[in-house]
């Protein structure tokens, strides 16, 4: 299973992002490989074109800090699963992850996306 995690820094050791669209950092957790892939987040367009990219690539399970309803409803619709994690140390959060201790979002944590 492929785990995003939406960071400031480029490490386990990072904190979650407060914005998961606005995160310098995206790692991502192989949890077959014990393998942690890290990408500089391209940013998004209308259309939410790297999020797709990411579920084409089996990532459906994202570690963030608050997400507004258009990235939310993209992933979604693709039958990924977010999780907020504000506040935490990356590792922390995917171990709270791994171990089943926190719950998916229903929602959107954002009423409206930062850019309209």
């Amino acid at each position: 299973m492929k785990i995003l995690l939406a960071t400031d820094g480029d490490s386990l050791k990072s904190t979650i992002a407060k914005r998961f669209g606005e995160a310098p950092y995206y790692l991502i957790y192989d949890s077959e490989t014990k393998k942690t892939e890290v990408r500089v987040n391209p940013g998004h367009d209308d259309n939410h074109s790297a999020l797709i990219d990411l579920a084409n690539e089996g990532v459906f399970h994202y570690i963030i800090g608050n997400t507004g309803p258009n990235a939310f409803d993209v992933l979604n619709n693709l039958g990924a699963k977010l999780y907020l994690a504000r506040g935490l140390v990356a590792e922390q959060a995917l171990n709270y992850f791994l171990n089943n201790e926190i719950e998916p979002l229903t929602k959107a944590t954002l009423k409206r996306p930062i850019r309209e």
